[in-house]
């Protein structure tokens, strides 16, 4: 029941910003975010995570109060794109670069070619997924390079909810290959104990900045820099590197001290 009428306060805040209504000062600004990719961003509601973390301190540092909420991916963007929320953890292609601004980059992930294990194949770039059915998550860019090459039709698509259910299928045979970020795939290979069934080919297939974004139309453009305000001041006083490494090096490490 609290979730319920928690949902229902989020769905009142993004209709008064869509509205076109300047926002009081000390009403929470809604942000949406990927609900089901770990370690970065995930879970339904209020949302955990490196990136809901970077975007709650920054936002704390220039005064700003956010609610920063997980959904599945496409209900994110379409929640960015009418307006009703800023969007972050969120890749630039050409699109987007139509509908929405950009903060400036607060992380960059490496995506990665992954296979089941004795099945690799030659790969120096995207040209080298031509006819492979490729495992991507529902409603991502991976980037222009990578998106352009989709809609052309060298390779097959085939969408999941996430990273783990994409490897899933392909241990199961249903994919050749998964494209993924490489720290967001060794945690989830660690925790399904799939570290034996797969391997990652080289070179990386993409290397992409992630960034918050407002919709252009959007009331909301201003947060935009003070957002780049506080991201400057945490990676001044060294909050930003605090939170990356206890999300992820840190966790890491305590996961290879955990295993037999």
């Amino acid at each position: 029941m609290k979730r319920f009428f928690n949902g229902l306060a989020i769905l009142f805040l993004l209709g008064f910003f869509c509205a076109g209504v300047a926002p009081a000062a000390d009403s929470p600004v809604p942000i949406a975010v990927d609900a089901a990719y770990p370690p970065y961003m995930f879970g339904a509601g209020t949302a955990k995570g490196l990136y809901p973390e970077i975007i709650r301190m920054a936002f704390s540092l220039s005064g700003v109060p956010v609610e920063v909420v997980g959904y599945p991916w496409k209900r994110a963007l379409r929640l960015g794109q009418s307006g009703q929320a800023a969007v972050g953890g969120i890749y630039q292609n050409l699109k987007r670069q139509r509908i929405f601004v950009f903060s400036d980059p607060f992380y960059l992930e490496t995506l990665v070619v992954c296979v089941n294990k004795g099945q690799r194949f030659p790969f120096r770039g995207i040209v080298d997924l031509e006819g492979k059915r490729v495992g991507i998550n529902r409603g991502w860019s991976y980037g222009e390079a990578f998106d352009s090459a989709r809609r052309k039709g060298l390779f097959h698509t085939e969408e999941a909810t996430g990273n783990q259910a994409n490897l899933k299928k392909l241990i199961l045979g249903r994919l050749d290959c998964v494209v993924a970020d490489e720290f967001s795939l060794l945690q989830i290979l660690r925790k399904m104990d799939w570290m034996d069934e797969v391997e990652t080919l080289d070179p990386p297939v993409a290397v992409n900045s992630v960034y918050l974004v407002v919709a252009k139309t959007c009331n909301l453009v201003p947060i935009i820099e003070q957002f780049n305000q506080g991201l400057v001041e945490m990676k001044t006083n060294g909050s930003y590197k605090r939170l990356v490494d206890r999300h992820l090096f840190e966790a890491e490490a305590k996961s290879a001290k955990d295993r037999p």
